[in-house]
C-alpha cells in the first residue's frame, strides 16, 4: 500500500482518466491514501523492509497512526459514502468524519488534507498542493507517424516555473513502449519525460517533477508524443501541469 504500482497495475494516485481502468487497479490511490494517513510518507524500515512511499506533490506527510485511520475511514465508508461516491466524495467524506470525531481544526484533520494531496485529490490547507493547469481534449497518436502535441496556456503567474513542476500524462496506447514523450516549456525547449520504455504494458499514466526554474512560467506548454512503432495505436487523453 505504500506505493501500489510495486503490483505492475494498480496506480499510486489519482489522475483524469483513471475511471477507464480495471477496479482493483483505480483502487491503488485509495490504499496509497490509508498508508499516507496512517504511516506518513518518508523513508523508514519495518521489520527489515525498507519504505519510501510517494507524493504526488512532493511534500511530507504525518501519519496518525492505523487506529485514528480506520475510525476515519470506517465512519465515511459506512456514514457518508455511497455506491457512486468517487475520489472527491471520498476526501470531502472522510473529512466530514474526521471533523466529527476530533474536530476540523485538529493534527487529524489536517493529515486527513495531507494525506489526499499526496494522492492528488485535493490541496493542503493554505493551498499547499498548488495550482493545477489542465487539457482534457482527446488528440490522437498516428501508429509509427509524426509527433502530435496538446497544449495547455499558463497564465496570470509571475517569474519563472518551480525547480519541481509537475507534469501529470494520461495517454491511452497500447504497447507503451512505442511511444516518447517529452514536455516543450514556451521558449521550445524539450524535457524528456519518458523514451520506448515500458515495453508491452498498455497506457501511461503518470507523474513526472520537472526542473524547470530557467523557463518562464507563463506562456503555452506542449505535452509532445510520437509512436516510433507499428501496429499499436491510441490517443492523448489529458495531462496537466502542477505548480506548487
Amino acid at each position: 500500500m505504500d506505493k501500489p504500482s510495486k503490483d505492475g497495475a494498480s496506480k499510486d494516485a489519482w489522475y483524469s482518466g483513471i475511471g477507464s481502468i480495471d477496479v482493483h487497479y483505480s483502487s491503488g490511490p485509495a490504499n496509497h491514501f490509508f498508508y499516507l494517513l496512517s504511516e506518513g510518507s518518508g523513508t523508514k524500515t519495518i521489520n527489515g523492509v525498507s519504505y519510501d512511499s510517494p507524493t504526488s506533490d512532493g511534500l511530507p506527510v504525518t501519519g496518525i497512526g492505523r487506529a485514528k485511520a480506520e475510525k476515519i475511514w470506517f465512519r465515511a465508508l459506512t456514514t457518508k459514502f455511497t455506491s457512486t461516491t468517487n475520489y472527491a466524495g471520498a476526501r470531502t467524506g472522510t473529512l466530514a468524519a474526521t471533523g466529527e470525531l476530533y474536530g476540523t481544526d485538529s493534527a487529524e484533520y489536517k493529515a486527513v488534507q495531507d494525506a489526499w494531496a499526496g494522492i492528488n485529490v485535493g490541496t493542503r490547507p493554505g493551498g499547499g498542493g498548488g495550482t493545477a493547469y489542465e487539457s482534457t481534449t482527446d488528440v490522437a497518436i498516428p501508429d509509427a507517424g509524426a509527433a502530435v502535441t496538446s497544449a495547455i496556456s499558463v497564465t496570470g503567474r509571475t517569474g519563472n516555473a518551480p525547480s519541481n513542476l509537475r507534469v501529470t500524462v494520461d495517454i491511452v496506447h497500447t504497447w507503451s513502449g512505442d511511444l516518447v514523450v517529452d514536455l516543450l516549456a514556451p521558449d521550445g525547449t524539450v524535457y524528456p519525460l519518458r523514451s520506448r520504455t515500458g515495453g508491452s504494458a498498455d497506457n501511461i499514466q503518470e507523474t513526472y517533477t520537472v526542473n524547470a526554474s530557467s523557463e518562464t512560467a507563463n506562456g503555452t506548454w506542449l505535452l509532445r508524443v510520437q509512436d516510433q512503432a507499428r501496429y499499436d495505436t491510441g490517443y492523448i487523453s489529458g495531462w496537466s501541469l502542477t505548480f506548487p
